[in-house]
């Protein structure tokens, strides 16, 4: 038996895994390659769809399925099996085009399948697409193809809140509305988040919760540091600054996740 068998380690993409120099270090690498060779399971769960992270999973040593679009579908890379998916209602293309019209100058990307459309595309929108290294479909809300897997609002903070509070205000029982980054809010199905789609996942895995372990840096990854047997935060992020009582490790440009890995060692008897 490895060191690890029987434990998920779930971890963010953007700010944790991937740093500022926009490619996943060779150390982290290692460390995840040596945690599954210790019988550990290494979930990525991203905010990103299917098509906006379809080439990154090509360059990590993955070995099992990767939880995408904030915890809304749980997907094989290697085969492109879908293995469990949560969409939005049929309601929120109403529901968006009527934020839309309120706030023309929010962009809204929405992600099915493996398409993003945008409506309303900003300045946001086109340095998300640079950071994601994808590209999208333009067309209102009214004529997207439904059901949508997510919805990413992309705008100034100020219109964001404006939005994230109308939403809650008025449609709390159908939808979860959380920030990504300064710029992004991302609204999925009520129940839907990382937290929800990690238990999913260990689930599958046929891992214990007590087993569970994640890291992530901002507050869309707080839903599954909350239900981890330990959360794991980088030096210097939103999530840190949140002040939860998560364990601080290293940031994502100096071996985040290679910390957590060494850290998980020592409880589980080596490093």
């Amino acid at each position: 038996m490895g060191m690890f068998d029987g434990v998920l380690l779930a971890s963010d993409y953007d700010g944790t895994l991937r740093g500022n120099t926009l490619r996943v270090l060779e150390r982290d690498i290692e460390a995840i390659r040596r945690f599954q060779a210790e019988g550990g399971r290494f979930v990525v769960t991203t905010g990103r769809s299917y098509a906006a992270f379809y080439q990154q999973a090509r360059l990590l040593p993955l070995q099992s399925p990767v939880l995408l679009s904030n915890g809304a579908t749980f997907c094989d890379m290697a085969t492109g099996e879908t293995l469990f998916t949560h969409n939005l209602p049929l309601r929120a293309a109403e529901d968006m085009a009527e934020v839309a019209r309120q706030f023309p100058e929010v962009a809204f990307e929405t992600y099915y399948g493996e398409e993003i459309y945008c409506y309303q595309p900003n300045h946001h929108t086109e340095f998300h697409m640079r950071l994601v290294e994808s590209s999208y479909i333009e067309c209102p809300p009214w004529d997207m193809p439904t059901p949508w897997l997510k919805v990413l609002l992309e705008g100034e903070r100020e219109d964001l809140e404006q939005i994230q509070k109308l939403i809650l205000e008025r449609w709390s029982a159908f939808y979860e509305c959380i920030f990504s980054s300064v710029n992004l809010l991302e609204l999925t199905g009520k129940n839907v988040h990382k937290g929800a789609g990690v238990l999913e996942a260990a689930k599958y895995l046929g891992v214990a919760p007590e087993h569970i372990y994640c890291v992530g840096d901002n507050d869309n990854d707080l839903p599954m540091l909350r239900i981890a047997a330990a959360g794991f935060v980088p030096e210097g992020s939103v999530a840190a600054g949140r002040d939860l009582g998560f364990t601080l490790v290293r940031d994502a440009d100096h071996g985040c996740v290679e910390n957590v890995i060494e850290l998980l060692a020592r409880r589980y008897g080596r490093g």
